[in-house]
């Protein structure tokens, strides 16, 4: 029999209406996406979902006392964030349960704001609801890939020095847990610190901030020239938070971590700066703008927003090859390509991560392919007519967007790029086919494209 693997990533539920990620019609369209890939089950194919990371995000609800943790180690906060998730998303669910009573196999793979997850009664409250009566039902929660033949799915934040989960430290706080006894305390990853501490509140008051791509390249200058203040104290907790990634994973060139608290990640490339290149350009462009920003007031409000609009759009005509290169399907970070080369290498011929965003399809060179999933989350990308034309005409197009964002009008620039991963494979575990789909509907399914990511992100005016 052959099998169809399904996987989808980055769902990213959870947070407060206004504040979460992923929209109401996301998860209606991914709900009418589980039922398809029911669907595609008959009795020469099985089907196989996998929910490979961030399904759920822990980090995008608040606690008790209305604060936000970048680890929720108590198991009646976790189970009460959860319940909250459950109940918002519900369609999602349902569907979900729909799939498993279908006989369809299901796996739950964690991501980096899904790890509370594992917790003994987080797992045990998801499972009750996916899969009431049993399944074919796994739970991946020690750090392990999904494995099937030649085909191998991963989250990918291990291979991400800001996000790399110490599961030595989360599995002892599984086996506390699991016999009612106080758990050691979890260091959090430096990424989940920075989203819980920085991001969060930020985002409270411009909610672009965790939308926008490409990232620091694109967010930190916005954010300097908005709030000049704010970016100074944001800046230095994210160089901390860098420099705590580095010294605390030390990949090191084809070996393992050298924190023996960390499972080992492979990589291929000796370690770099504490922040990737575009990044620490980005950082660096962003204080120049905030002290430009800042010297220019002069308590002059009007004048002020003129110098915010012509250094706004300096940074972004800055950054357009940046841009464009970010949405490309064909193009990935080092970071990522290494680790799937490392994989690929091991006989692998099909290698999945999730994680970035950003849906990838790329051949490697020993002729395996590297797919990324992307995500359901909403992204913004900076509009087009930013990009074009005349300085006055960009100038007048960013006064009309920074007004929006300052007020967090931001629906009409918030996008859903629904992808998923196909891979078929052979009674014997080769791969007969993979590639990486849009999912417009269930009579709209069609291969990515840069032109039909661009497409489905744009904003072209602000009429």
């Amino acid at each position: 029999m052959t099998t169809s693997v399904f996987v989808i990533s980055d769902l990213h539920f959870g947070g407060a209406e206004g504040f979460r990620m992923c929209s109401s019609d996301a998860v209606k369209r991914l709900s009418a996406l589980v039922d398809w890939i029911a669907q595609q089950r008959t009795p020469g194919r099985d089907v196989h979902l996998v929910l490979n990371g961030d399904t759920v995000d822990f980090l995008a609800e608040k606690d008790a006392d209305g604060k936000w943790s970048a680890f929720t180690a108590s198991e009646d906060d976790a189970v009460r964030k959860l319940e909250q998730i459950l109940g918002a998303t519900r369609e999602f669910w349902v569907a979900l349960a729909r799939f498993v009573a279908s006989k369809g196999a299901l796996t739950l793979a964690l991501g980096n704001h899904d790890i509370e997850l594992s917790l003994p009664r987080v797992r045990a409250r998801l499972l009750s609801e996916v899969a009431p009566e049993g399944g074919r039902i796994a739970f991946l929660h020690d750090n392990e890939a999904f494995r099937l033949g030649k085909l191998l799915v991963e989250h990918g934040n291990r291979y991400d020095g800001w996000n790399v989960v110490d599961h030595d430290a989360l599995r002892r706080v599984r086996s506390a847990l699991s016999r009612a006894q106080p758990p050691q305390a979890f260091p959090a990853q430096p990424g989940s610190e920075m989203v819980a501490r920085v991001m969060n509140p930020i985002k409270a008051t411009y909610a672009f901030v965790d939308l926008l791509k490409p990232e620091t390249s694109a967010v930190a200058p916005i954010l300097a020239v908005l709030n000049p203040g704010l970016w100074k104290m944001t800046a230095r907790f994210v160089r901390d938070a860098a420099a705590a990634a580095n010294r605390s994973v030390h990949l090191r060139a084809a070996g393992p971590a050298a924190d023996s608290g960390y499972v080992a990640a492979q990589v291929a490339a000796a370690p770099g700066p504490a922040l990737p290149p575009s990044e620490d350009e980005g950082m660096r462009l962003a204080d120049e703008l905030s002290t430009e920003a800042a010297a220019a007031s002069d308590g002059n409000i009007g004048f002020m927003r003129d110098v915010k609009i012509e250094l706004l759009l300096r940074a972004f005509r800055n950054w357009r090859e940046k841009d464009r290169i970010s949405f490309a399907i064909d193009d990935e970070s080092t970071q990522y390509l290494d680790a799937a080369n490392a994989l690929a290498s091991r006989g692998f011929e099909v290698v999945v991560f999730g994680h970035t965003h950003l849906a990838k399809r790329i051949a490697l060179p020993n002729g395996a392919t590297y797919l990324n999933s992307g995500t359901w989350a909403d992204v913004m990308r900076i509009p087009d007519i930013v990009y074009e034309g005349d300085a006055a005409a960009g100038q007048r197009a960013l006064r009309t967007w920074l007004d929006e964002l300052e007020h967090n009008r931001i629906d009409r620039y918030r996008r859903m790029v629904p992808t998923f991963v196909r891979v078929d494979l052979e009674p014997d575990g080769r791969i007969a086919a993979n590639d990486v789909l849009f999912f417009d509907g269930p009579a709209n399914v069609e291969p990515i494209t840069t032109a039909g990511v661009i497409e489905r992100l744009g904003v072209k005016n602000f009429s």
